[in-house]
């Protein structure tokens, strides 16, 4: 059976008498007497303490959720790693009413999430202690073999020893995959990028071009160890000169119209169609569309009379150009499309990563509201639909945040779908 959230709520803060066995659980609130919780598609977590340990009690409200929590607490028997929490699933533990319910207790170690470290500011020096750690933690996952599939500064856990625990294992597979990579790097970015936001770092897609998972995870050391705080003088203010005083010593006058130069190209027209030259004022793509956009990331939205498309540096296609509609989001190396089918995502290769969607927003916070049959949810950079399509309404993520509609009801959520009370 599955019960309300208000139900799990009343039945979980009523203390040990709700439970079949377990004993001294206590439901944690807040500076308001509220309880400490979040809600997904699939669990109302509540935030409790278990004999004064850290824990989680996570109640189901989707049928499919207890099926999947008996799989993973079943292969999670054969593992002992403090690199998890604690997961079982205990059946007819909770009493509700006259009925019993399934719930899931996810045991925490002592510690602080990793959001609300990095939220309250920390030097640069921490900063590379910390992403070092995370790509050691990430490296030991895959020796068990072991996908999150929903990897966030929420879900790690610094423990007192200093080492990172995962949390909130509802999505994760104990598996070989390299699902988890982008999200890897995007972690290991955000730490280093909190205190020295100003340092070098590659793009995502090309250390994705690494499948490996210890080579990804030695590129990443040499990156952290690497990062700097720089200068307030900028490198590319040089650039920026030597670029300008090398475009001046070139003649433009046998070009209608030129634009801006980006990634040393410069998109220009001929009659009426457009191309793009380098900085010598030599065509390098042929003047062949009726619509161009700068170069982001090595490559740059084109239309044709056929349609939109996305290209590389050397006119080469990326995406054909059979669509209505193509947003590259250069942040997060992928593309939304809209053609015949509806809305879909696309990675910088050119690859569909997605269903098709009624409608698909901006990318912002690596989510992307998404809509079918009237009902929204969101999808990230992957492609996964990482927040169910339960919403009457959704916007854009805004910081970590983002508004909907449930049911009639305004609320925010996380970026784990979680809400905010």
């Amino acid at each position: 059976m599955i019960n309300s959230i208000s139900d799990y709520i009343v039945a979980v803060g009523a203390g040990d008498r709700a439970y079949s066995n377990l004993q001294g659980v206590r439901l944690t609130v807040g500076e308001e007497g509220l309880p400490q919780m979040r809600t997904s598609s699939r669990y109302v977590e509540l935030d409790a303490t278990w004999h004064s340990q850290p824990c989680r009690i996570c109640c189901p409200i989707d049928p499919s959720a207890t099926l999947d929590a008996a799989r993973l607490t079943a292969a999670l028997k054969r593992v002992d790693t403090p690199l998890l929490a604690g997961y079982r699933l205990l059946h007819n533990e909770l009493r509700i009413g006259e009925q019993l319910s399934d719930i899931v207790i996810e045991v925490l170690p002592e510690g602080e999430p990793l959001d609300r470290i990095l939220s309250a500011g920390v030097p640069a020096k921490r900063a590379r202690r910390l992403a070092a750690e995370w790509i050691t933690t990430a490296e030991a996952l895959a020796e068990i073999p072991f996908s999150h599939r929903a990897l966030s500064t929420s879900r790690i856990i610094v423990r007192a020893d200093g080492g990172m625990t995962l949390c909130g294992l509802h999505h994760a597979r104990l598996e070989r995959s390299t699902d988890d990579h982008r999200a890897i790097v995007e972690i290991t970015y955000q730490i280093l990028q909190t205190a020295i936001p100003n340092a070098v770092y590659p793009p995502i897609a090309e250390l994705l071009t690494t499948a490996d998972r210890t080579e990804l995870c030695a590129r990443l050391r040499i990156i952290a160890g690497e990062a700097k705080v720089q200068t307030a003088k900028r490198p590319n203010e040089n650039i920026q000169q030597i670029t300008r005083k090398l475009l001046d010593r070139i003649d433009f006058s046998n070009r209608e119209w030129i634009g801006i130069v980006t990634e040393d190209r410069i998109a220009f027209r001929e009659g009426e169609r457009y191309g793009y030259l380098d900085m010598l004022n030599n065509v390098i793509i042929e003047p062949q569309f009726t619509h161009v956009e700068p170069f982001h990331e090595g490559r740059a939205v084109v239309e044709t009379s056929a349609g939109a498309g996305l290209i590389n540096k050397q006119g080469e296609w990326i995406i054909a150009p059979e669509h209505t509609v193509v947003i590259w989001a250069v942040d997060y190396n992928a593309a939304t499309v809209l053609n015949d089918h509806g809305w879909s995502l696309y990675d910088s290769l050119g690859r569909r990563i997605s269903r098709y969607y009624d409608y698909l927003g901006e990318c912002v916070d690596h989510r992307i509201a998404a809509r079918t049959d009237g009902r929204w949810g969101y999808i990230d950079t992957h492609g996964c639909e990482i927040i169910a399509l339960q919403y009457d309404d959704a916007y854009e993520y805004k910081n970590g945040r983002a508004r909907v509609v449930l049911n009639g009801r305004p609320l925010e959520i996380d970026i784990d779908g979680l809400e905010i009370l």
